[in-house]
């Protein structure tokens, strides 16, 4: 009869030979185990419940496997205090507002004000310049030449560019001063004149400028925004021709001419007259 023992597990019979048991599948070798007595059905029901129990114990095994890895790695409080807290970007009130920027039109670009320049020195013509005026203090009254023909001697024909016509006097004129007048401040730089009746009577042949007194000096008085300028010229006495005299540049509006002084009277002494036919002013 072959010899048998009960599984250590279930309890079910094995034989001799048996490696497992076949109901359970439990090693040969526990069936030295303390053998537990009760009802085949009461320990039908303890295996059974097993089940459960071991599914429990291999839950709570995750669970303390979970909390072991969670504490070896969480972070070291004293880390995370000594850890600073990022910086929060602050926005600091400006102290003061700024100018409002201009609002630029597109297509334009801003610029600078640019200073005003100063006003350009005014271009003045160069050349002869007359005067739209002229006056005397006393002019010598009309005649007839030779031919009968009647002669003026009014002021304004010292600015007709004629030496045929003439300004007269009576007697010797010194001390008179003719004025002349521009319409607007001009630049000088030269005045002149002729000083003396220079006509020949084309009847006749009579010379004027011999007949009358020549004019031997003058005093030009230019009257600038910042006072009189005086100029004396001194002529040359049977020069028939314009005599002109050069003066540093002035800028003026009216010039006086003084007459300084005169010859005496020419042929027969009875003929006291003096004359001036021409006068210029130039700036060059």
């Amino acid at each position: 009869m072959p010899t048998t023992t009960t599984c250590s597990s279930c309890r079910a019979a094995m034989r001799a030979g048996d490696r497992f048991c076949w109901t359970c599948g439990t090693p040969r070798g526990s069936a030295d185990r303390l053998e537990v007595v009760g009802p085949p059905a009461a320990q039908g029901r303890r295996r059974r419940a097993g089940g459960p129990v071991l599914a429990g114990v291999a839950a709570l095994a995750v669970v303390a496997v979970g909390f072991s890895s969670w504490y070896l790695t969480r972070p070291d409080d004293d880390a995370a205090a000594q850890t600073p807290a990022p910086a929060l970007a602050v926005s600091a009130s400006p102290t003061t507002t700024p100018a409002a920027t201009p609002a630029v039109t597109p297509g334009t670009a801003s610029a600078a004000p640019t200073p005003t320049a100063p006003d350009p020195t005014p271009a003045f013509p160069t050349g002869s310049v007359v005067p739209v005026r002229a006056s005397a203090p006393s002019t010598a009254p009309d005649n007839t030449d030779a031919g009968g023909r009647t002669t003026t001697y009014a002021v304004s024909h010292v600015l007709d560019g004629d030496p045929a016509t003439a300004w007269r006097a009576e007697g010797d004129a010194s001390g008179d001063t003719l004025v002349f007048t521009f319409e607007g401040p001009v630049r000088l730089t030269g005045v002149g004149l002729v000083n003396g009746f220079a006509k020949v009577d084309p009847v006749d042949g009579t010379d004027r400028y011999e007949q009358g007194r020549r004019i031997t000096a003058v005093t030009w008085t230019f009257r600038t925004a910042e006072g009189p300028v005086r100029v004396r010229q001194d002529l040359r006495d049977g020069d028939r021709g314009m005599q002109t005299t050069t003066v540093a540049p002035v800028e003026v509006s009216e010039v006086g001419l003084t007459i300084d002084r005169t010859t005496r009277p020419g042929a027969g002494r009875g003929f006291d007259r003096t004359a001036i036919s021409d006068v210029v002013f130039v700036n060059s």
